[in-house]
């Protein structure tokens, strides 16, 4: 069912080009990438649910008159950059590669400041940032193909 779907969305696409009508939702997409690929779509989910942490931790820190400027805003900003982030590659921004590549390098060295104190905290953080840096060298042409 699936093949048969994406064929006759092709045909609909050479039909559409060609001038004579035609499926024009196969069309409906910001960039040429079309739908997201799995590892950049991993990447892209780990950015939003740090993001929606962040939020939380944020908003939960506005309550305390005392964290609002050291915690609550931090962790807001981090939220409103993670997912600017996000959705600033599904629009295919070519700003967002050189931010996201400056995210990767952040997660990676918090990762290393947090391998003494807690290992486990280091070793995650390590990855994200690994993960991010790998996916924006094997999906950058794509990112910014639009």
């Amino acid at each position: 069912m699936a093949w048969t779907l994406a064929r006759s969305s092709q045909g609909a696409v050479k039909q559409v080009r060609a001038g004579r009508g035609g499926c024009i939702f196969a069309l409906m997409t910001f960039n040429k990438m079309g739908t997201v690929p799995l590892p950049l779509a991993l990447h892209l989910a780990t950015h939003t649910v740090i993001g929606l942490f962040c939020a939380f931790a944020g908003g939960l820190n506005l309550i305390d008159p005392t964290k609002i400027f050291p915690n609550g805003v931090v962790f807001l900003a981090i939220a409103g950059f993670s997912w600017g982030y996000v959705f600033g590659v599904l629009m295919a921004r070519k700003e967002v590669v050189a931010l996201g590549v400056v995210a990767s390098l952040a997660y990676v060295a918090a990762g290393v400041w947090q391998l003494g104190a807690d290992w486990r905290l280091g070793i995650l953080l390590l990855a994200i940032g690994a993960y991010g840096l790998a996916m924006l060298s094997v999906y950058r042409r794509r990112i910014l193909e639009a």
